[in-house]
């Protein structure tokens, strides 16, 4: 199990990815064609330390929409660095991850906010949202058979499904910066 806080140098931890269950070539093609935003810079090598930097003009804000990306056990991971893919609804990543196995997990200990979506073969079999300053977005749909989190029920749950993912962590990985997602 990897230790999240050693990972990342900030106060607050906001880890959010997702990742689809592709070759990375097969992957990156499907996200060009899906996302609403152009490619401000091609992807390249890079190691985790340099993302964030990376992501931010000189001063501190984001750049665009940045990924830090690689492949794990047939999965294709997609780190958010700036955050601009959450709170998208199912319906949203159902046509980015087609028949694909797919999982969207982030969570933000500093407001409450806990998100995952899972798809399997073109059909949502999770849906869960919960943002404790917002309660009229919250979502909870579905449920995931043998997964130990379960059941999910607040924002904690969703980080500890992001903390225990095993799959989730590479040192060395693709730098893709987007414009602003719409």
């Amino acid at each position: 199990m990897r230790n999240v806080t050693q990972q990342r140098e900030t106060t607050a931890m906001n880890p959010s990815y997702f990742r689809i269950r592709l070759p990375l070539a097969a992957a990156m093609s499907r996200f060009s064609g899906w996302v609403c935003s152009s490619e401000l810079e091609p992807p390249r090598d890079i190691g985790l330390s340099e993302a964030v930097s990376l992501a931010c003009d000189e001063s501190g804000n984001w750049r665009g929409s940045a990924l830090y990306l690689y492949h794990n056990d047939g999965w294709t991971i997609f780190e958010d660095i700036s955050g601009h893919f959450g709170s998208l609804p199912a319906a949203a990543w159902k046509s980015f991850a087609q028949n694909d196995s797919f999982v969207f997990a982030g969570y933000n200990d500093a407001i409450g906010y806990g998100e995952l979506t899972v798809i399997e073969n073109g059909t949502v079999l999770r849906e869960f949202l919960f943002d404790s300053d917002n309660a009229e977005v919250n979502v909870n749909y579905g449920q995931l058979e043998g997964n130990p989190v379960e059941p999910i029920e607040t924002w904690i749950e969703a980080a500890r499904f992001v903390d225990e993912d095993e799959i989730v962590f590479s040192e060395r990985g693709l730098f893709w910066l987007h414009g602003v997602i719409a």
